[in-house]
């Protein structure tokens, strides 16, 4: 579905909630209406709720997450990116909270906005130059688990395996893990960290929003929508129940008044 069609389709299915003014009422007051940045931004928020939906079992009615259905894998495997990561010296005062952690700065898009929406799976590997010398899964932890963890007598994790936690050391979005392997480096190793994720899909921008001072997620570019299509009807409806649910019956005036 092209931007355009998103546009047209959106007014069309708004439409049809819309009611006739009595005798005497302004139709303002009858009828929601949206420019085409409020419906990029109500068809953004929409596609990030259905893709979130559609890995977490919990968030929808079928109850399957993304490895329970192919057609699932399917439908999003554009979002699915592999990056093999570098250690990382963040700047500013961020501190490690267990001294034998190793720091990685997750993927951001503009530099600015996490680009991570889901982690699949994740391992540290231990390198000597180009070779893999060992290989470790990642088990992530929370704060408490790893209090626990660290009152009991053996305070490593266990083998070919390495706890992960995550930080934010600056004042902005970007997020780093704190991996801490079970051994340390010899001469000449390195870590490398090594995710499969989840993406986060672009925007959904349906006109040009240079020069507006409007943007969404720092873009201002007109964005097309880049999941698979059979989706996109998904992802309109849910952008219309947003706007009933969220914009209500309020005169189009009062709404321009409160932007």
């Amino acid at each position: 579905m092209t931007t355009q069609e998103f546009s047209d389709q959106f007014a069309v299915l708004l439409n049809s909630y819309n009611t006739e003014s009595n005798f005497g009422e302004q139709a303002s007051k009858r009828e929601i209406v949206l420019d085409e940045y409020e419906k990029s931004v109500l068809l953004t928020q929409a596609q990030d709720i259905i893709v979130k939906s559609y890995y977490d079992r919990t968030l929808n009615p079928q109850g399957q997450g993304f490895d329970d259905s192919p057609r699932r894998q399917a439908d999003f495997s554009s979002l699915i990116t592999v990056v093999e990561l570098s250690t990382y010296s963040p700047p500013g005062t961020a501190v490690k909270y267990d001294d034998r952690g190793v720091f990685f700065q997750l993927p951001t898009t503009n530099g600015v906005t996490p680009a991570v929406l889901l982690i699949q799976n994740e391992k540290l590997l231990l390198m000597q130059s180009t070779t893999v010398v060992s290989e470790y899964v990642i088990k992530p932890i929370s704060y408490s688990e790893y209090d626990r963890q660290m009152s009991k007598a053996y305070t490593k994790p266990l083998k070919k395996q390495a706890w992960r936690l995550f930080q934010n050391p600056n004042t902005g979005f970007d997020i780093i893990s704190e991996v801490i392997p079970r051994d340390t480096l010899s001469g000449g190793q390195t870590w490398k960290y090594r995710v499969r994720y989840v993406r986060r899909p672009k925007p959904i921008i349906l006109e040009n929003l240079s020069g507006t001072g409007l943007t969404i997620d720092g873009v201002t570019a007109v964005s097309e929508c880049e999941l698979n299509p059979i989706v996109h009807i998904d992802i309109l409806n849910k952008a219309v129940e947003l706007a009933i649910a969220t914009r209500g019956q309020r005169e189009v005036s009062q709404q321009r008044q409160q932007q």
